[in-house]
């Protein structure tokens, strides 16, 4: 209630760019549609493109028009004619075309000043006037934007907040560089945002309601029965697809995706109960478990780089792509968390594009019952639980059971824990309103100051420490790089690695669901229910 009696602006660098245009404007219309943002909203674009204030709102119109306009159900009752009404508190401001620049970077951000000042004075009942500043830029940028940002720019009759979008750095030194140029300024960490997604869906603050509200978990949560842990990120389309091969020829897959994303979700499987959910105490247990890995090891991963397949060209296919690449677009790594819980429970980290599906998920597989009875029977796999993030969030529990009727003969089973969940997201659907996204979450927690769902600092030092020596092996090319068809499960020498850590490969019906992007919600229930009438389970490993 007291931040919408303030006024806030929010400041996007590199409003032009890809995130900007994609995610990050496309997220601000809907919460204002949704009157999630406070009323005495401004939106500022800063960036190279030869917009002015009226040309750019015309750019935005034309881009948040493309879908149709939104459905009456997820625009607020009292929000009249929400597009135009939104373009209305949008301006432009032109940043110089090279931000090393010094002097013309200052009369740039001069001029953003001027304008910040214009929209504050339209509301002079405001108690406070708050400042986001979202850098939308490439971290390399940084160093150049930050000094004069912070001298200029920050605002003081109200907050002053950085957001800063990853990668945070290429390995340990870069990062603890800009860490520490930020310590210089005067940055305070509770100014700063490090943006993880993935912190910001449902399905990662579920794990934490799930781990330590039910009492039944806790015996279970521990070396002695849990036999691994996989955490999964599949893309079925390769870099070009997204228009950003460049940027991922000096990224790659680990650096895109595991030292944040499955980084972030490891520590939050593995962490102790924190001793509050302040987002300091949340952070503290996750650092100890990123404390607790040693730095990775080339006889724990397997690399691969996607070839021609399923007509789609290979990665260095790409003009863009050097011949002597050595950019991985597939790992699976196997962490050790050298803990008392943890002790001996491989974590298997996978991460890939152009492979056969899209999935992400957390399988928690435990070990398999001592003295089985029923060992004369058909293995029908050990228990798991998963929660799966893409392509739809849900949880469920593999079981096994009596298949009904005479004999004693046992089925593999499904215990849907997020059935009630998945309803209201198909009434929810049929309805038009759409599920609340991550970048939504992420958003709102910016304005009201709460940053369990960001990196910290020495959060984002313990990662590097453990990836770098790594990197440093790729980037030699040191380390082995397999090759696999774009379109298959990746390489083959992958699945011999993860059979080395003892994990079972077995798949029920239900993990086989091949629910794709465009699959329909609609769909799920239906879907969902006819697995249950006939699970068997196959050869196949996830």
């Amino acid at each position: 209630l007291q931040v919408r009696e303030e006024a806030l602006s929010i400041v996007i660098l590199g409003a032009t760019g890809d995130l900007a245009t994609k995610k990050l404007i496309p997220t601000l219309y809907r919460l204002f549609a949704q009157k999630f943002l406070p009323p005495m909203t401004s939106i500022i674009g800063y960036a190279r493109s030869e917009y002015t204030s009226a040309t750019w709102r015309e750019a935005l119109r034309v881009r948040l028009s493309e879908g149709g306009p939104l459905s009456p159900q997820t625009v607020a009752p009292g929000v009249q004619n929400p597009l135009e009404t939104a373009l209305m508190g949008c301006e432009y401001v032109r940043a110089p075309q090279d931000y090393a620049t010094a002097e013309s970077l200052d009369d740039s951000l001069e001029t953003l000043v001027e304008v910040l000042q214009k929209r504050e004075q339209m509301f002079p009942s405001a108690k406070a006037y708050n400042r986001i500043f979202y850098l939308a830029l490439p971290y390399d940028v940084w160093p150049h934007v930050l000094a004069p940002l912070k001298a200029k720019c920050m605002g003081n009759k109200g907050f002053s907040r950085v957001v800063l979008e990853k990668p945070f750095g290429q390995d340990d030194e870069s990062s603890a560089a800009l860490s520490t140029l930020m310590r210089r300024l005067n940055y305070q960490e509770d100014q700063l945002y490090r943006v993880d997604r993935y912190l910001g869906k449902e399905i990662m603050e579920n794990l934490l309601v799930m781990r330590f509200a039910n009492r039944f978990l806790s015996p279970l949560w521990n070396r002695d029965n849990i036999k691994t842990v996989q955490i999964i990120f599949k893309e079925p389309f390769g870099a070009e697809d997204q228009g950003r091969i460049s940027y991922f020829d000096k990224q790659g897959i680990i650096r895109d995706v595991v030292q944040n994303h499955l980084m972030q979700a490891l520590a939050l499987v593995a962490m102790e109960k924190p001793a509050s959910l302040s987002e300091a105490d949340i952070r503290d247990e996750k650092l100890k478990v990123l404390k607790c890995i040693r730095p990775i090891r080339l006889t724990d991963v397997c690399l691969g780089q996607y070839t021609e397949g399923n007509g789609h060209r290979g990665y260095k296919d790409h003009p863009l792509v050097p011949e002597s690449s050595h950019t991985p677009t597939f790992a699976m790594m196997v962490f050790e968390v050298r803990n008392e819980r943890w002790d001996g429970v491989p974590f298997i980290l996978k991460a890939g594009k152009g492979i056969n599906e899209k999935r992400s998920e957390i399988r928690i597989q435990l070990r398999e019952v001592p003295g089985d009875l029923f060992s004369t029977e058909k293995f029908q796999g050990p228990n798991e639980f998963v929660l799966r993030m893409q392509p739809e969030e849900e949880l469920y529990l593999k079981m096994t059971i009596k298949k009904p009727g005479l004999g004693m003969h046992i089925v593999p089973s499904e215990m849907q824990l997020s059935e009630k969940w998945k309803q209201n997201q198909v009434l929810k659907s049929e309805m038009g309103i759409s599920p609340r996204r991550a970048f939504e979450r992420l958003i709102m927690d910016i304005i009201h100051g709460q940053q369990a769902h960001f990196v910290r600092h020495d959060e984002l030092a313990a990662s590097w420490k453990i990836i770098t020596p790594l990197l440093k092996s790729i980037d030699a090319g040191q380390a082995p790089m397999y090759n696999y068809a774009y379109g298959s499960r990746g390489p083959t020498q992958a699945e011999k690695l993860r059979s080395s850590t003892g994990h079972t490969s077995t798949v029920s019906e239900m993990d086989m669901v091949p629910l794709g992007s465009s699959e329909d919600l609609q769909n799920l229930h239906t879907v969902y229910l006819k697995n249950k009438l006939g699970a068997n389970m196959t050869n196949l490993s996830i």
